[in-house]
C-alpha cells in the first residue's frame, strides 16, 4: 500500500467513522478501522456488528492495499500532524503501517484485514433518494422523543413509514409523541432505525448533499454524498432495524381539540425556559394558563421560589384553562422547529396538548397531574 492524502480530509473521514466504535469493544478487531486503498480513493470502515459505517475520501493511490489499525490512536496521530499532506506506506505482508507528514514519521502496528468483519450482504427491496438536508431536518424534529427504556426496544429509535405517497417519521417514549412527514413517490414499507444509528445519521447528514435510502425487512442503508472537496466524498451506513411491531401511533393523536391557539414560537420557547429556571427535581412542572387573549406561564418550587411570564395571544375562551407540563417536553419540539409561529391545541387540564406547525409536524405531549 502506498497512499498520499490530505490530512484534513483523512482526519474528517476518520472522525466520521470513529464514533461508532465502543471505548471497550467486544474484540480487539472491532476497535480497528479497515483501510482500503484503490481507484483513487481511501475507504475507511468501522463496525459494531449491529451498525457499520464506510467513508471514502479522495487520495492518490500509487499502490493499492488494505489493512486495519486502532482507529482512536490512528485518528489522534493524524489530527496532530503539522502539515497538510499525509503519506501512508505498507509493504505486502508487513505488520506495521508508516505514516509520514513533514518531518513526522510514525510506524503503527496493524492487524490483518481478513480478520475484520465484512459488511453485511444487503439486498435492498426498496430504494429512493432525497436531499440530505431534508432528511436531517426531519430526523432532528423528532429524535428527542425516542425512548431510553431498555425494556421497550421498539421505541428506542425512529419509526419510518412509507405509505400512500408519504414518508412519515415517528418517535415516542410514552409521555410524548413526535411525528413529521413528507410527500414522496416510490417506496412502500416500514422499519425502525435504532437510536445509535439515528445519532450517527444526525452527524453524517448535517453537511451532506444527497442521501439514498435503501431497506428491506431486516436492514436499512443510507448512502450520503458530499460536495465539499476538502472532506469525504461519500459515507455509507448500514444498520440492522429494531425487531418488533411499532405501536399504533395514530391512536395517540387527538382527533379534535376544543381550543387552537397561534403563538410566536421563539417567545413561547424563551418564556418556558425562563420559567423553568425555578423548577427542581421534585417540581418539574410549568403551568400554562389560557385566558381570553392571554397566556400565562408559571412555575414554582419550595427551594427556589416562583416565576411568571405573560404572552398576548388570540384566544376567546369562556374561562381560564390551566395545564401542567414537563418543561423539557415543551422546549424540545419548540427548539427543533424553525417556524415563526406554532399552533398549540388543547382541551382541558387532563388531556394532551398538541404542538403543530402549518405544514408537516406535530408533537403530542401528555400533561402532568395537578401537584406533579
Amino acid at each position: 500500500m502506498k497512499v498520499s492524502v490530505e490530512r484534513d480530509a483523512l482526519s474528517l473521514g476518520l472522525q466520521q467513522v470513529m464514533s461508532l466504535v465502543a471505548l471497550r469493544p467486544a474484540t480487539p478487531i472491532l476497535g480497528n478501522v479497515l483501510m482500503e486503498a484503490e481507484a483513487n480513493q481511501l475507504t475507511m470502515t468501522t463496525t459494531n456488528l449491529d451498525c457499520s459505517i464506510r467513508c471514502s475520501v479522495a487520495a492518490e493511490i500509487a499502490e493499492p492495499g488494505k489493512t486495519t489499525v486502532n482507529v482512536r490512536k490512528f485518528t489522534s496521530i493524524v489530527k496532530a500532524f503539522p502539515c497538510e499532506g499525509v503519506d501512508l506506506t505498507m509493504a505486502p505482508g508487513a505488520k506495521q503501517i508508516t505514516l509520514s507528514c513533514g518531518g513526522s514519521v510514525f510506524r503503527i502496528i496493524t492487524a490483518d484485514a481478513t480478520d475484520f468483519p465484512p459488511l453485511p450482504t444487503f439486498d435492498a427491496s426498496q430504494t429512493f433518494s432525497m436531499a440530505a438536508a431534508d432528511l436531517y431536518q426531519m430526523i432532528s424534529q423528532v429524535a428527542y422523543a425516542q425512548s431510553t427504556d431498555d425494556h421497550r426496544q421498539i421505541l428506542r429509535g425512529i419509526y419510518f413509514n412509507f405509505s400512500d405517497g408519504r414518508m412519515t417519521l415517528v418517535t415516542t417514549d410514552g409521555r410524548r409523541l413526535a411525528t413529521v412527514w413528507k410527500e414522496i413517490s416510490g417506496p412502500e414499507g416500514f422499519f425502525t432505525v435504532p437510536s445509535l444509528t439515528v445519532g450517527e445519521l444526525e452527524k453524517l447528514l448535517a453537511d451532506g448533499d444527497e442521501v439514498r435510502l435503501s431497506f428491506n425487512a431486516r436492514q436499512v442503508a443510507f448512502h450520503i454524498t458530499y460536495k465539499s472537496p476538502s472532506g469525504p466524498s461519500s459515507v455509507y451506513i448500514i444498520s440492522k432495524v429494531v425487531e418488533g411491531s411499532y405501536p399504533n401511533y395514530k391512536q395517540v393523536i387527538p382527533g379534535s381539540t376544543d381550543s387552537r391557539v397561534r403563538i410566536n414560537r421563539e417567545f413561547f420557547l424563551f418564556a418556558i425556559q425562563r420559567a423553568a429556571l425555578v423548577t427542581n427535581d421534585i417540581s418539574k412542572s410549568v403551568k400554562l394558563t389560557f385566558c381570553e387573549n392571554l397566556l400565562e406561564i408559571s412555575a414554582s418550587s419550595a427551594e427556589y421560589g416562583d416565576a411568571r411570564e405573560r404572552l398576548a395571544i388570540v384566544h376567546g375562551c369562556q374561562g381560564p384553562v390551566e395545564i401542567g407540563f414537563n418543561p423539557r417536553y415543551l422546549v424540545e419540539p419548540l427548539r427543533a422547529l424553525k417556524d415563526d409561529e406554532i399552533v398549540f391545541e388543547f382541551r382541558d387540564h387532563l388531556s394532551a396538548g398538541v404542538i403543530r406547525n402549518d405544514s408537516n409536524f406535530l408533537c403530542v405531549i401528555m400533561p402532568l397531574r395537578s401537584g406533579a
